[in-house]
């Protein structure tokens, strides 16, 4: 590489960026970039006089050096503000100080004897965001423009910058109309920013209950350290819109299917692919060009995209009278997956909705395949049902046929919980007849998705924002995580006390008032199953020296995110702490420490539930061995083979049921000695690793007895 010819294109990308930004925050607007580091790109400001900057952000000892072009700079006079303040400078270059950080630079530069042009940065350790529209931001995407401002982190030298078109609306659901509003934006094209994959589609989340800015990013970071398939990934920026400070936002990735997010069969690219095949068939055939071509194209597109019926049999839709077999351009696999489901209980009527037996409320991302094709709906409700089943079963395994119950919900009573009725239902689901629930949904996400709630102890966990992910074949995900600005012990919202350090979010009733199915929600089951528990109790041995200590040891990521955001939070209290107090929430300082004093002491609790796999078991109380079950002997044979025996004391037990690593399941007749065994391949074992029996009691009817049963780790 030639180094120095490198450095010279790097030096003129900032430059570029540069020119850009003052003209953007200049007039509003600016020429559209459309690769920022393209130099060749026709910049013309038709003779008008500019400013142009020698750096892409403004940081505190670093000379910021204007230019004036198009215009001599001879005798001309440079004023320079900060934060409206005159300074004595009137040369070219200002260094600015510590003192600068979050406030405007502005330098006025009169030339020429009589005219002026001026230009303003805004100096902080964040990148920031600059929008400007010219319209009000409601629930309908509104028009704009968007540039990027670097930081130490993300200069030219390593990160692309967007100057460009941009769509943006209000977002959100309890904080969607605060002052501090949340926004949904649109890109006018697909583009990196800041390093975090390239899409158009991103959010700014205003965090207006969370004065610390970062219980969102702490949380997705931490689900993708402790093994999450893929958690949104997000930076904290200051937001500039229409010239105005608007404070501390999180730029976001936005939760949809995509190669670069969601990385599932995306039917929305299946109608696109096939609007292209036809009219590339009918342009072979028909003569369709130009033009015509491209709108014909498109709106096609369209009408595939906002009615899915063609992705069922028989793959026919009809477009401007024309019926078309879209197999015949697509292959169109089964409808079992490709969809993105969100819990929440703000869409309980809403008709793309499905809600299973035990009232857990689910939508569609993408609303359209739930309105339009009735086997994308269906299969997306058998994945969650044959689940719950599932969970709900004595072994965990889903036994397809007879009566299922179905529970329900009247009202909460403080001091009993959930008063409600359980009636019964037919369901049935062959195909998964015998499936463990770990075959139904990817483990892994479960007992990720189980740490995520336990450590964060948040509000919304298991009844708003909870996302199950399923591609078109393998088992489901719950995951990716999202919305946590109500977590570890938040009390800003509605002066709702979730200050609870010492408990399990699992477990703790308080934490299902609002809604009935919060009292079912799918983790009280899985910690009523020794396997899960014993895959739990390893992973948080594997993650609290590691990602855990990261985040609270001295200099560790909450200090650091401390030092980040100091000043900027700081700003922030400036203009929105008269809104604090609508939820007797804390400034950033107050905030930090309550959160690091909220996970610390939780940390410290955690530590001692889980000082063994029976303190765990027992602290968490939904899982109890009983006294009457055991397993005598385990012997390894020369055969490959493992003969496991059991014993019970109780005499109205009939069988045992033998369960090895969940998944497994084996009857043995215990006769009238209580004594049964089986002998089972050595290979369905996990390999020098710790395994789990659990033995369960059965009756004469086949039927498991209650309250007896009990396990091994061997």
């Amino acid at each position: 590489m030639n180094t120095k010819n490198y450095t010279y294109k790097k030096w003129l990308y900032g430059a570029v960026f540069c020119i850009f930004l003052a003209v953007f925050l200049l007039t509003g607007s600016f020429t559209f970039l459309k690769d920022a580091h393209n130099v060749n790109t026709n910049i013309s400001f038709k003779g008008e006089a500019y400013l142009s900057f020698n750096t892409n952000y403004v940081q505190p000892d670093k000379p910021l050096t204007v230019y004036l072009n198009n215009a001599s700079s001879k005798d001309a006079v440079y004023e320079w503000t900060v934060g409206g303040t005159p300074l004595s400078n009137t040369t070219n270059t200002y260094t600015p100080s510590s003192d600068d950080l979050e406030k405007f630079i502005t330098v006025t530069v009169n030339y020429d004897k009589s005219k002026t042009v001026s230009a303003t940065l805004y100096c902080s350790k964040l990148p920031v965001i600059y929008i400007n529209t010219d319209d009000m931001v409601g629930d309908v995407y509104v028009p704009g423009t968007m540039a990027m401002q670097g930081s130490p982190e993300y200069t030219s030298e390593t990160t692309d910058f967007y100057f460009g078109d941009v769509y943006l609306k209000l977002r959100g659901n309890s904080t969607k109309y605060r002052e501090k509003s949340p926004y949904k934006i649109k890109l006018g094209t697909a583009f990196d920013l800041f390093n975090m994959g390239k899409s158009k589609h991103w959010v700014l989340l205003a965090n207006d209950i969370d004065h610390t800015f970062i219980r969102n990013k702490l949380t997705y970071d931490f689900s993708k350290a402790i093994g999450a398939s893929y958690a949104a990934e997000s930076l904290n920026v200051v937001l500039i819109m229409n010239n105005q400070y608007k404070g501390v936002y999180q730029l976001c990735e936005q939760l949809r299917v995509d190669d670069e997010r969601v990385d599932i069969f995306d039917w929305e690219e299946l109608a696109k692919d096939a609007a292209s095949m036809i009219t590339a068939v009918k342009t072979e055939t028909e003569g369709l060009k130009g033009d015509n071509a491209k709108i014909f194209k498109a709106d096609l597109e369209r009408a595939l995209r906002m009615d899915f019926s063609w992705a069922s049999s028989p793959y026919t839709y009809t477009f401007m009278g024309e019926t078309y077999t879209i197999s015949d351009y697509v292959d169109i696999p089964d409808t079992t997956g490709g969809f993105l489901l969100e819990m929440d209980f703000y869409n309980l009527t809403n008709f793309n909705g499905i809600k299973t037996n035990f009232e857990q409320p689910f939508y569609f991302n993408t609303p359209e395949y739930g309105y339009s094709n009735k086997d994308m709906k269906l299969n997306a409700y058998k994945c969650l049902q044959t689940f719950e089943y599932a969970l709900h079963s004595r072994d965990h395994i889903f036994h397809n046929g007879g009566m299922k119950e179905k529970g329900s919900g009247y009202y909460y009573d403080y001091n009993n919980g959930w008063i409600g009725g359980i009636t019964e239902t037919i369901y049935n689901d062959a195909p998964n007849d015998g499936k463990h629930y770990s075959q139904l949904f990817d483990m892994n996400s479960l007992l990720v998705n189980f740490f995520v709630c336990e450590f964060s102890m948040n509000w919304d966990s298991m009844k708003n924002s909870v996302f199950v992910t399923k591609d078109i074949t393998g088992p489901a995900m719950l995951s990716p995580v999202w919305d946590f600005d109500w977590a570890y012990g938040n009390d800003n919202m509605y002066r709702i006390n979730t200050n609870y350090p010492t408990g399990w979010h699992t477990t703790n009733n308080y934490f299902t008032n609002e809604q009935y199915y919060q009292s079912v929600q799918w983790n009280r089951y899985l910690i009523r199953d020794p396997y899960f528990l014993k895959l739990a109790y390893d992973k948080y041995k594997e993650i609290r020296p590691t990602v855990i200590e990261d985040i609270i040891k001295d200099g560790g990521l909450l200090d650091q995110y401390y030092n980040e955001l100091y000043e900027a939070g700081k700003a922030n209290d400036a203009k929105w702490s008269y809104s604090y107090m609508a939820y007797g929430g804390k400034d950033f300082e107050g905030s930090m420490d309550a959160l690091k004093e909220f996970i610390t002491t939780r940390v410290s609790w955690m530590d001692k539930q889980f000082e063994s796999f029976e303190t765990f078991v027992a602290s968490l109380g939904y899982y109890t061995p009983s006294e009457k079950i055991s397993v005598n002997s385990i012997t390894y044979n020369d055969d490959g083979t493992v003969t496991i025996e059991g014993k019970t004391t109780d005499m109205t037990c009939h069988d045992l049921g033998f369960q090895i690593n969940g998944t497994t399941l084996i009857s043995s007749y215990s006769g009238t000695d209580g004594i049964g065994r089986v002998k089972i391949d050595a290979g369905i074992l996990e390999d020098e690793a710790e395994n789990i029996i659990e033995i369960h009691g059965i009756d004469s009817d086949g039927n498991y007895i209650e309250n007896l049963s009990s396990y091994k780790i061997f």
